[in-house]
């Protein structure tokens, strides 16, 4: 069963419906400083948009068994990084896997953006990993890079008793919305501090080995955004910026909230170390102060848009020189499905 949780302000939203159109200011005030080295203030923007809750289902006496028991027998496999990991008391830790990436830089990592990988070898293998979660905090739970084939990720929870225990599902036997699709993911908000046991199976839908990506974390997270190219540039002359489009709707999650943004340079030909610069996206307008790379008061922006990019020579002293710009810069986002991998709960 799914109920709705609210992550993202109304105001964020509104602003992202409706596109206001607001110029920002060139010159940073106090309170946007505090605000830009602030990533907690941030995250204070992405509370409230109404995501789909996974409920969490009672532990059958078979499934605390398993959980409880010393003894289990474990399932032979050929080993990948995290083997043997074939039950809950082999489970491998889930912060010593490794993150794909955490940085975004290029158009080609948003499939992979804090991604784990791992992989099942034989029909009969299953993956069991841990983590430690926190009550009252909003988790996202994601298992892609399976084809469309049925396997499954599962959460547990091992409480004191079989009255206390419970589990989170993506096995389309329990929910048929992730029967067949490229992606099983859930929201949940944690009922319970301590440990939860994560397992990862194939669930009889066997054909060969495979790597799959998952996720188990914060709903909101943090990632950098690090000399990633905005697909175009401009020829610098006169008086007026020259711009130039860059599309990055689809290299970011579609919720996010800038931290903060340095538009460096990248000369192709000539080069200017006073440039006016600015980025514009839905109705908005974003300056540099000129000899400064730092973007002001786009906090709180959505990175995920269509932005025009737009630059010159503030002193207006330089001819045929060809400019692109380079982001640099920090934002948080709400963990979600691939573009194209949304489930209709």
């Amino acid at each position: 069963m799914m109920k709705k949780i609210r992550i993202l302000s109304l105001a964020m939203v509104c602003s992202m419906l409706f596109c206001t159109p607001i110029m920002a200011a060139e010159i940073t005030t106090t309170e946007d400083a505090v605000i830009e080295n602030n990533p907690e203030v941030v995250t204070e923007s992405l509370e409230s948009v109404k995501l789909e809750e996974m409920s969490p289902m009672s532990l059958s006496k078979e499934q605390y068994d398993v959980l409880s028991d010393d003894e289990i027998q474990t399932y032979g496999t050929t080993p990948d990084d995290y083997e043997e990991n074939d039950s809950p008391t082999t489970a491998f830790p889930y912060s010593k896997v490794e993150t794909l990436t955490t940085q975004v830089t290029s158009n080609n990592d948003l499939y992979r953006l804090g991604m784990k990988a791992a992989g099942l070898h034989s029909e009969t293998d299953e993956d069991w990993f841990y983590t430690s979660l926190t009550a009252g905090e909003t988790y996202f739970v994601d298992l892609r890079n399976v084809g469309r084939r049925d396997w499954y990720i599962e959460l547990y929870y091992l409480g004191e008793d079989l009255d206390s225990s419970y589990f989170y599902s993506t096995n389309p036997e329990y929910n048929s919305v992730y029967k067949g699709a490229a992606e099983k993911y859930f929201y949940f908000t944690a009922k319970d501090t301590g440990k939860f046991y994560i397992r990862i199976c194939s669930g009889n839908d066997w054909v060969d080995s495979m790597y799959y990506f998952f996720y188990v974390g914060p709903a909101i997270q943090t990632f950098d955004i690090v000399d990633m190219p905005t697909y175009g540039g401009v020829n610098l002359f006169g008086t007026a910026y020259q711009t130039y489009t860059c599309d990055l709707r689809n290299a970011f999650p579609s919720t996010t909230a800038i931290i903060n943004i340095n538009l460096s340079d990248s000369f192709s030909k000539g080069t200017c170390s006073h440039l006016s610069k600015y980025m514009s996206a839905g109705g908005r307008t974003y300056y540099n102060t000129p000899g400064d790379n730092a973007i002001k008061g786009i906090t709180n922006a959505s990175i995920g848009q269509l932005w025009t990019f737009g630059a010159k020579c503030s002193q207006n002293t330089h001819s045929g020189v060809h400019w692109s710009g380079r982001i640099n810069g920090k934002f948080k986002c709400i963990m979600e499905p691939y573009p194209g991998n949304e489930l209709d709960f």
